[in-house]
């Protein structure tokens, strides 16, 4: 009796290792609390099916059960189903020969004798699901993108906590098969080799889950900055302009009158002068609106735009921000018109129309299309960066959703095939107080 409670937890945790390889490869769809329901569900059945004794059905079954599994619990298509639940059958075949194998060869136990003695079928068992579930992580670690930047080399190291205890296993099994030992001896180094299993893919799915934490943290981090620094470049920005209209005001008509005088005596004083009166006027941005950081943020990009031939149409004459933060405002409308231009650049008819403005006096609708060439790429949600950044992808639309979300707005993203546009549109009530969010 205990020894078939013991053999049921073996499958058990056979189908938690499935389910560990399915929740780092795939995105879960079902709630968090169902994951038990059918981890316990998929082991009874698996283990239920191992009494036919027949090891074609026994795989067909597993390869079944999971691939049932995966489709319900996870969001994935037929062909990436298919292909993960090939995966695991072929090394769960491979770690069970191996483990067969290495049993004929160190103790001499021949299929038969290994059958017909429930202590060694148990313990070959777990040591395969150990060794099963060594070889689903170094495919997840491996296949990573970022395994080369994440320090995989270290995660090595972990290796040795399995091997030895694969090793420690072996050596049970030997003490247990050349000594006389009851039964209630085998069955306590049952249980313990079962908690040495579960410790181990413990120890690795908290080495992962930390590794999570911190680029989530990281991220996190760079988005900081990265808003930071957009403020205090917005902020040196209007600086340098209120100085410029106080130096325009002041010497603007005496440029002029410079300009005059020297045009008849020397042209290059004419030259020179006219390209300052220029740079000055470029110094001092049109006001759009009357919020003067949504200027500087429309002026640049218009400077942008204009430089890169991009045709940009301004509609925000009646725009009014004023109930959220600057900072709030520079982030929000920076990042938009950072995905638009970059979007519009990659395009043979490059424009962008960007608007906002305000209806039944409380309800602001901010509202970008920009030409582009191909339907956008989404990672859980999030937009896709066409620059070549690894790792730090979707810095901008977090951001901007993180405003959106801070003033309890709704954000639309789509794509028009048909007019190869991508549309943003944002609409924020003005009256609703904004959460308390950095």
């Amino acid at each position: 009796m205990i020894s078939n409670i013991c053999y049921a937890v073996v499958f058990l945790i056979e189908s938690l290792i499935s389910f560990y390889y399915f929740s780092f490869k795939f995105e879960r769809k079902i709630s968090r609390n169902l994951i038990p329901i059918f981890i316990l569900l998929s082991g009874l059945i698996l283990y239920a099916i191992n009494f036919i004794e027949a090891p074609p059905i026994n795989a067909v079954c597993f390869y079944a059960c999971n691939f049932i599994v995966l489709k319900i619990c996870y969001n994935t298509n037929i062909k990436s189903a298919i292909f993960a639940n090939f995966i695991l059958l072929f090394l769960m075949i491979i770690s069970e020969l191996i483990v067969v194998f290495s049993f004929s060869v160190v103790f001499h136990f021949s299929l038969f004798e290994s059958q017909s003695d429930a202590f060694i079928l148990i313990i070959q068992a777990i040591i395969s699901k150990l060794l099963y579930f060594i070889f689903i992580w170094c495919i997840l670690k491996f296949s990573e993108k970022e395994s080369k930047s994440t320090g995989s080399k270290f995660s090595l190291l972990l290796c040795v906590l399995p091997m030895a205890s694969i090793i420690l296993m072996h050596t049970n099994v030997y003490l247990c098969t050349f000594y006389s030992v009851n039964d209630n001896y085998k069955i306590a180094i049952i249980i313990g080799n079962i908690l040495i299993l579960l410790s181990n893919i413990i120890v690795f799915y908290l080495h992962e889950a930390t590794i999570r934490i911190n680029r989530k943290y990281t991220q996190i981090l760079l988005d900081y900055q990265q808003e930071k620094d957009t403020i205090n470049y917005y902020e040196l920005l209007r600086e340098q302009n209120e100085n410029s209209k106080i130096l325009i005001h002041d010497i603007t008509k005496h440029l002029k009158t410079i300009q005059q005088l020297s045009e008849k005596e020397d042209s290059n004083i004419s030259q020179y002068i006219s390209e300052i009166v220029e740079d000055f006027s470029v110094m001092n941005p049109v006001d759009y609106c009357k919020n003067s950081v949504v200027n500087l943020v429309t002026h640049r990009y218009y400077e942008i735009c204009k430089k890169n031939k991009i045709n940009f149409t301004i509609s925000i004459k009646n725009a009014n921000l004023d109930f959220m933060k600057e900072h709030d405002i520079t982030a929000l409308l920076d990042n938009l018109l950072e995905n638009a231009v970059e979007s519009a650049l990659l395009t043979d008819d490059k424009f962008i129309d960007f608007s906002i403005c305000t209806r039944n006096s409380n309800f602001v609708i901010i509202k970008i299309s920009n030409s582009c060439g191909r339907k956008p790429k989404y990672i859980n949600d999030i937009l896709v960066s066409s620059k070549n950044t690894p790792g730090i992808h979707g810095v901008g639309t977090r951001s901007i959703k993180k405003v959106v979300a801070k003033y309890n707005g709704n954000l639309e993203m789509k794509y028009d095939n048909n007019t190869k546009t991508f549309t943003s549109v944002i609409g924020i009530n003005s009256n609703l107080p904004a959460n308390n969010q950095s």
